[in-house]
């Protein structure tokens, strides 16, 4: 499955682009906002959607405190079909969030991102382990690639853990050396990949567009 990421500045912005997508699911990416008056609005997008608020502390664009963003995840639960959670989030905000996601019938991603490095195996599979027992629907594990053996290592996870871990895996690679892995982590089990709408709005360094990925399944069958 590919999701879109949507990365625009304003409500308005964010809900035309949405409605113009050809995808099954996009991503929200709400620490993009530059103001969050007017959620609301999210309703009039269509497509299945994952709403995420990326702190600043995990590499995304939010410098609000947990409190507020913990404030703007649960309004926007409304209008989600999937929530993405930071691991390392504040416990009593995330667990609070995943319980009131829950509740709503939302799917949980609990997600642990880093934008430096790759860790070894044994700690990428504990990292996994833990969103899993934190109560996620979907783990989701996505590294700085800074050689193909990072890339080799995640993606070796994923096969090795993938089939019996219990709940879907989200694994990608980023930067120049990971691009590879967004085709390739798919093929090997990877309940979606990301990839952007067009060149210059992505989410993440080493992002393909929707329409490069399309092409390379299509020909990888």
């Amino acid at each position: 499955m590919i999701c879109i990421p949507i990365v625009e500045s304003d409500i308005n912005s964010m809900v035309k682009i949405a409605n113009s997508v050809d995808a099954g699911l996009i991503e929200l990416r709400l620490d993009y906002l530059s103001e969050f008056s007017d959620l609301e609005k999210l309703r009039e997008i269509r497509t299945e959607k994952i709403v995420t608020c990326m702190p600043s502390w995990e590499g995304g664009n939010f410098k609000g405190t947990e409190k507020e963003r913990f404030e703007i995840l649960t309004k926007a639960l409304k209008f989600a079909g999937l929530v993405t959670i930071e691991l390392n989030t504040e416990k009593k905000y995330r667990d609070e969030l995943i319980k009131n996601a829950k509740d709503a019938g939302v799917k949980v991603i609990i997600a642990c991102h880093d934008f430096n490095s790759t860790p070894e195996r044994t700690e990428i599979i504990e990292i996994l382990n833990r969103e899993r027992d934190s109560n996620a629907d979907i783990a989701k594990v996505a590294f700085m690639a800074n050689n193909y053996q990072d890339v080799l290592n995640l993606m070796q996870v994923l096969v090795d853990k993938g089939p019996d871990f219990g709940i879907p895996i989200i694994a990608l690679s980023m930067g120049n050396f990971g691009r590879i892995s967004r085709v390739l982590a798919p093929l090997l089990g990877s309940y979606l990949t990301f990839a952007s709408i067009k060149k210059g709005k992505e989410s993440a360094e080493g992002q393909l567009t929707a329409e490069e990925v399309r092409k390379i399944l299509e020909i990888l069958g």
